[in-house]
């Protein structure tokens, strides 16, 4: 109950902040805050990516079928400005190279 408690605790503190935040006036912010702030998803992301990307069991390695994923995941990115096609392609990729059909 303790857990569901600072759990609880832990969702409302966040939520609360975060409204917080994005209810604050624009003139608020400068240019180059706001433009610094637009790189946020994409440090999240990087920092998501990267350890299934480069470690395995601690330890630095490269595995070249996840890094080909992922080049073709940022190509389908830049031409088609969509998610999802990018994703499910590089998962194609991924899943049809692991099945054995290629390769």
């Amino acid at each position: 109950m303790n857990m569901f408690l600072l759990y609880l605790g832990m969702a409302v503190v966040t939520y609360f902040s975060r409204r917080a935040f994005l209810r604050l006036p624009d003139h608020l912010f400068s240019e180059r805050l706001k433009n610094g702030l637009s790189f946020i998803p994409l440090g999240i992301f990087a920092a998501l990516i990267f350890e299934s990307l480069f470690l395995k069991d601690g330890s630095l390695v490269l595995e070249p079928l996840y890094l080909f994923a992922s080049a073709v995941c940022l190509l389908m990115m830049k031409f088609s400005k969509n998610v999802f096609i990018s994703f499910g392609l590089s998962l194609f990729v991924v899943v049809i190279v692991k099945s054995g059909m290629i390769g």
